[in-house]
């Protein structure tokens, strides 16, 4: 019998205890993809300890909201696993796997789980549809970095896929449930505000795609609702004392407010599962700001996760790279 292919879902990662919270926030600031010090590289080891002392406190008490733990393993796995079930659907065997680019499982992790169930090929899946070193860049890394170490297996990348018809169909779809929570009166014009994770400036400016990325998703969600000036693309969860992507999303709940916006709904466009940034960030603090500056009804679109159409797009994807490579 032929070997499955593999499929190695690809995201972030999060800590599973609040004891690993400090060492996810060290391993993750001292990812030299996601925190770019050019010449100041050296000492990344030495801040990135420092950085993750001092922010663990207040990471943890985030942590401790949501029930102290990341839920972002498990969604990952559900995602892998709902994508190998529909290329099963479609007569391709396929083994699911996942690498964490900050915690575990990580990228050796993912490959020895292929070796053992004797795959030898296998795609790369990253679950941010938008390319950034930061994240697809890191991962990859890691990953390619792991197979020169182990051999074996041969991998074939996806880097990025902002306006894939199925992942475009879920966000809208997931917009149009949180919009039916609000009342009739407010559900043709409350504001939607699409909430991606930040960048430092400087990164784009270096020819990072994530912003364009983003963009494209914002564009394409947005002309299949017919959102038109509703829509407005937000950043989240700065980090640092650099100049960041902008409007911040606290900056446009505030003028929304300040506009006498009382409905508004928010989308976490650049995160397919949930995080601590969707979880805690936008559903406690966001939702606590805007209510304190007068926005009364506040709707959070759930992220994609096992939406039939998200999953049938990334098995669209697999299998094109698997056949791109006469795989299968």
């Amino acid at each position: 019998m032929a070997a499955p292919l593999g499929i190695v879902a690809l995201n972030l990662g999060g800590p599973g205890s609040l004891d690993e919270v400090e060492p996810f926030l060290r391993r993750l600031f001292g990812d030299p993809d996601v925190i770019q010090l050019g010449w100041a590289r050296p000492l990344q080891p030495l801040l990135a300890r420092l950085i993750a002392k001092r922010r663990a406190p207040f990471s943890r008490a985030a942590y401790a909201q949501i029930g102290g733990r990341s839920p972002i393993a498990a969604e990952s796995k559900a995602q892998a696993t709902a994508v190998a079930e529909e290329l099963g659907r479609r007569g391709i065997a396929a083994f699911p796997t996942v690498a964490m680019a900050a915690w575990h499982p990580d990228a050796d992790e993912a490959l020895a789980e292929l070796a053992a169930q004797g795959v030898t090929r296998a795609v790369a899946l990253p679950l941010c549809p938008h390319e950034s070193r930061t994240t697809t860049g890191s991962s990859l890394g890691q990953l390619e970095a792991a197979r020169a170490r182990r051999g074996g297996i041969e991998i074939a990348s996806i880097r990025r896929y902002p306006d894939a018809e199925g992942f475009v169909r879920a966000v809208a779809d997931r917009v149009e449930e949180a919009v039916a929570t609000l009342p009739p009166a407010d559900r043709d014009q409350a504001p939607v505000l699409f909430s991606a994770h930040g960048l430092p400036e400087v990164y784009i400016q270096r020819g990072d795609p994530y912003l364009d990325d983003v963009r494209i998703t914002v564009a394409a969600v947005s002309a299949r609702l017919r959102l038109g000036a509703r829509a407005r693309l937000c950043f989240q969860s700065r980090v640092g004392p650099q100049r960041w992507l902008g409007p911040s999303t606290e900056v446009a709940l505030d003028e929304l407010a300040a506009a006498g916006t009382k409905a508004v709904v928010v989308v976490p466009i650049a995160f397919t599962g949930e995080h601590i940034e969707t979880l805690q960030e936008i559903d406690i603090l966001y939702k606590e700001r805007a209510e304190r500056a007068g926005i009364v009804r506040f709707a959070r679109a759930r992220t994609v996760g096992c939406h039939p159409a998200f999953i049938g797009a990334l098995a669209d994807l697999v299998e094109a790279a698997a056949r791109g490579r006469s795989w299968i």
